[in-house]
């Protein structure tokens, strides 16, 4: 398609309207056209993204485009994003959210109801006012973090909860002080649970959901970025989880890891060789090690993972932590 629409996509947010194509000169024979030649992809009724870019972004990202999409088609002031729209829009990983739905609180007194894929909620859904983010309304961190942790389940409040405290748009005080206007929400008991576990160390999604299959299990709690030393004391290697009694460390691989870490100059290849080296160095220092991965930590699979964590982490033990307490 012309570059105009493609500047005027980026300037949306990341979609065209129909309208915006026929005021720019296209038609529907255009659309049409875009969209068999896999240039343009529909997400919702009048509503395109151009692939390329749109393919390249996280499932949140691509919530984000969607829901600006809907704002839009709203008067100004008349609706804001909540629940896990807003909180995809604040940047916040999510987890268990159906992101193909988007959630909207309404200003201006509109019903509460769901069509079309959009959620309407009532003014009752807001709680500690309203903040800007690229000119459109959202309900703050704090209240997205908590609508979404009520939303989902444990392992989606840990989530949502943990990318809050990571990326420091909550502190730890500020999670347990806003959590009372929720207290009465269905879904807000197992939330306040997941607060007491939540942890700003958990740097993926992937993270926080090892985590949760070590509370599921009933498995010691790990530290998370837990740091492996030589025995002068220098650093040798960081870990994701570290359970330091069990002299036993833990990593999840997840798919973007290995191109997260590629340096300049790098291919995945190389951050693989890096890392077994990291790995050897890690064993070296008398520290087991236990991976997993995202099929691994998903609902259907985590009984299984925690069987072989309790495993890996009674070797472990065994091998390094009662051989070292013996020798000393």
């Amino acid at each position: 398609m012309d570059e105009i629409f493609s500047a005027l996509a980026e300037t949306n947010g990341g979609y065209l309207h129909r309208s915006d194509v026929l005021e720019w000169g296209g038609s529907d024979r255009t659309i049409r056209r875009a969209v068999g030649d896999r240039v343009l992809r529909r997400i919702r009724v009048g509503t395109y993204v151009f692939r390329e870019p749109f393919d390249d972004l996280t499932p949140e990202e691509q919530h984000v485009v969607l829901a600006r999409s809907v704002v839009d088609k709203f008067p100004d002031g008349s609706v804001a994003l909540s629940h896990h729209s807003a909180a995809a829009a604040h940047g916040l990983a999510v987890f268990g959210a159906d992101l193909s739905v988007v959630h909207l609180t309404r200003l201006d007194n509109g019903s509460g109801r769901i069509e079309s894929g959009v959620v309407h909620h009532g003014t009752g859904h807001v709680v500690g006012g309203l903040v800007s983010v690229d000119g459109r309304l959202l309900v703050p961190v704090s209240t997205a973090v908590w609508q979404t942790a009520c939303q989902t389940d444990s392992r989606g409040s840990l989530v949502v909860m943990d990318s809050a405290l990571h990326q420091g748009l909550l502190l730890p005080e500020q999670l347990a002080e806003t959590a009372g206007p929720f207290e009465r929400w269905p879904g807000s008991r197992p939330a306040r649970l997941m607060a007491r576990m939540a942890d700003a160390g958990a740097e993926t999604p992937g993270e926080s959901l090892m985590r949760y299959v070590c509370f599921q299990g009933s498995l010691p709690r790990p530290d998370t970025q837990y740091v492996v030393l030589a025995e002068d004391g220098s650093f040798v290697a960081r870990s994701d989880l570290g359970w330091e009694a069990y002299r036993h460390v833990g990593e999840f691989d997840g798919m973007r890891k290995y191109w997260r870490d590629r340096r300049p100059h790098e291919d995945a290849t190389d951050v693989v060789v890096r890392e077994k080296l990291r790995e050897d160095a890690i064993r070296g220092l008398d520290h087991g090690m236990s991976r997993a991965t995202w099929p691994e930590v998903l609902p259907e699979a985590s009984r299984r993972l925690a069987e072989r964590l309790r495993h890996d982490l009674d070797q472990s033990h065994r091998l390094y932590a009662k051989a070292r307490r013996f020798f000393a």
